[in-house]
């Protein structure tokens, strides 16, 4: 399995060269084997780590929900084992062979997350001397968590279709449906913020934006909201009626998950802590095992790439003032956050959690850098252009003055 999906990714791969020329080929298939590594590491962490994986396999196996695939069909865990029930009942996937394939849709989840990057990040930018838009494609814990039968690797493919559909609607629509079917698949209530704040993204931005994609996609948007509330208020427990007063229920779900698996509770923290727990720890002090000192090196690396976007005034403005793509990608991570933070219930859930929305803040971080680098480029534009007419003004011959 894992020969054929290298065989298939490096194909596709050159394929999406002639479409999108400025992709870096060399760079994908080094980011596929990097991932091929990783997914590796995980399938050995997962012998000796309690996992879902396995238990999403062997509900196919012994027909848990029912002897058909269409009983499998729903949203959140059903339908990670309904994507899962043709391979394993039809083509007879081992286990091991599952794994490979949601490595695979991770994997993909990537690429179109790299084109997406690609297509709207004009500049070099560097992080202690290195490629910061390579360093972002090759974190660990993105490829870790991504790696595996479950809902990371799934939701990771659905949300890279949708911001790289998003940035090209009118010729990317059947990714943008296949994205957004993905993820309220997976998670209906995070399909819901990524549709609000692509909304909100595109209402207040002017930039790049014309009336008729705007009406566009607003239109789309409030039709599928209105086929998915329903779902994400059912999901999470509550009526319409208790929505505002019991602020989506997460802190019950939150208690239930703090049980799930070891790691530091952080159910009973504020929210603000909540959330910079969720983002950045482990810090090496409170690091639940190897795993989460490793993660505390890329954890240090957040944390400092961030303060060049919040640490500054240009960069809080950027947030309010940036292209539609900028907005959408922070105002989806920043409530997607704030959601997952509040029940992912421990540390060592948080680490597995937050690695489906870190790519969008280095987005904004690097969209951020890259309007700073367009400005800079425009006035030494001027400045060379003013330079040229100037000598083009001393160059010219004088004409003499006419004698009386």
């Amino acid at each position: 399995m894992i020969i054929f999906g290298t065989v298939i990714s490096f194909v596709h791969i050159d394929a999406l060269k002639k479409s999108h020329p400025g992709i870096d080929t060399g760079l994908l298939k080094r980011m596929f084997l990097y991932h091929v590594v990783l997914s590796l590491c995980y399938f050995g962490y997962i012998m000796f780590n309690p996992s879902d994986s396995r238990a999403y396999y062997e509900k196919i196996t012994l027909d848990f929900r029912g002897d058909t695939w269409g009983s499998f069909y729903g949203t959140s865990t059903t339908f990670i084992e309904f994507v899962g029930y043709p391979f394993v009942k039809y083509m007879g996937f081992s286990f091991e062979a599952m794994m490979a394939l949601f490595s695979l849709f991770g994997f993909y989840g990537f690429l179109y997350f790299y084109i997406f990057f690609k297509e709207n990040i004009k500049f070099k930018h560097t992080f202690a001397g290195y490629d910061l838009l390579t360093l972002t494609f090759f974190l660990p814990n993105l490829h870790f968590w991504s790696a595996s039968l479950g809902k990371g690797s799934i939701i990771f493919l659905g949300l890279g279709l949708f911001f790289y559909s998003i940035s090209k609607i009118p010729t990317r629509l059947v990714a943008l449906a296949l994205g957004s079917f993905i993820i309220y698949h997976v998670r209906p209530h995070v399909m819901l913020v990524v549709l609000v704040s692509s909304a909100i993204g595109f209402i207040f931005t002017t930039k790049g934006v014309s009336i008729a994609l705007r009406v566009l996609f607003l239109v789309g948007a409030s039709i599928a909201f209105f086929f998915i509330y329903k779902d994400v208020l059912t999901m999470v427990g509550i009526d319409e009626e208790q929505l505002v007063s019991q602020s989506f229920g997460l802190s019950n779900r939150a208690k239930e998950l703090s049980k799930a698996t070891s790691g530091i509770d952080i159910s009973q923290y504020s929210l603000p802590l909540q959330v910079f727990t969720f983002l950045y720890r482990p810090l090496f002090f409170d690091a639940p095992g190897l795993l989460g000192i490793i993660v505390s090196f890329e954890n240090v690396f957040y944390v400092m790439v961030s303060l060049t976007l919040i640490g500054s005034f240009r960069g809080i403005r950027f947030l309010v003032m940036g292209n539609f793509l900028a907005k959408s990608a922070f105002l989806s991570f920043i409530t997607i956050s704030i959601a997952l933070a509040q029940i992912s219930g421990n540390l060592g859930l948080a680490m597995r959690q937050k690695s489906q929305v870190m790519i969008l803040l280095m987005y904004v971080i690097l969209a951020f850098r890259d309007d700073e680098s367009l400005k800079v480029w425009r006035r030494e534009q001027i400045r060379k252009k003013f330079k040229r007419e100037a000598q083009s003004l001393r160059m010219q011959p004088t004409t003499p003055k006419p004698s009386v």
